[in-house]
């Protein structure tokens, strides 16, 4: 079975956090939260919680097969954790599933690894991942080799079936 670690921080986009979370878990797939701190509830842009299976000090790469990052203002407060940053950049390293949606690329920009890679975002942050060196493109969402990017609530569709697809379901 795989093994993805799905982020949580404050102020998290309620849609893309629960979204994938069932999506991949009804593909089989074991889907930790994994927040700055393992037990403590962090909130939903609107208040819904999200508990913290584990955290990120606790877990590596080595442990996922995966990453997927939510939006929300939940990124900016994410990327403040070096841990959290540093669990991007090795899972991508390994040639792991790195998934971010909306303003989850502000994780892509902090882990370093958008030089040469084809993305997508919310428009408001398009200017972030070109400075970073990704090619920013409009759509539903972009597959990048085991970077898979989306836009908006509106996309989670697309966005959990290159999810699961890229997983190798």
């Amino acid at each position: 079975m795989s093994s993805v670690a799905l982020l949580v921080e404050d102020l998290y986009e309620d849609l893309e956090l629960w979204y994938p979370y069932h999506r991949l878990r009804e593909a089989g797939v074991d889907v930790v939260l994994v927040g700055p701190v393992a037990g403590k509830a962090y909130a939903s842009k609107h208040g819904y919680p999200a508990t913290a299976d584990a955290g990120v000090d606790e877990v590596g790469a080595a442990e996922f097969d995966g990453v997927v990052i939510p939006g929300g203002y939940a990124p900016d407060r994410m990327r403040r954790h070096e841990g959290m940053v540093r669990l991007v950049a090795d899972l991508d390293a390994a040639g792991k599933l790195v998934g971010a949606i909306c303003h989850a690329g502000w994780m892509l920009v902090s882990a370093k690894i958008l030089e040469g890679r084809r993305v997508t975002s919310f428009f408001a942050i398009r200017d972030d991942l070109v400075n970073a060196g990704a090619e920013w493109i409009d759509a539903p969402v972009v597959v990048d080799g085991n970077l898979v990017t989306s836009r908006t609530p509106a996309d989670l569709s697309a966005f959990g079936a290159a999810l699961v697809e890229t997983l190798g379901r």
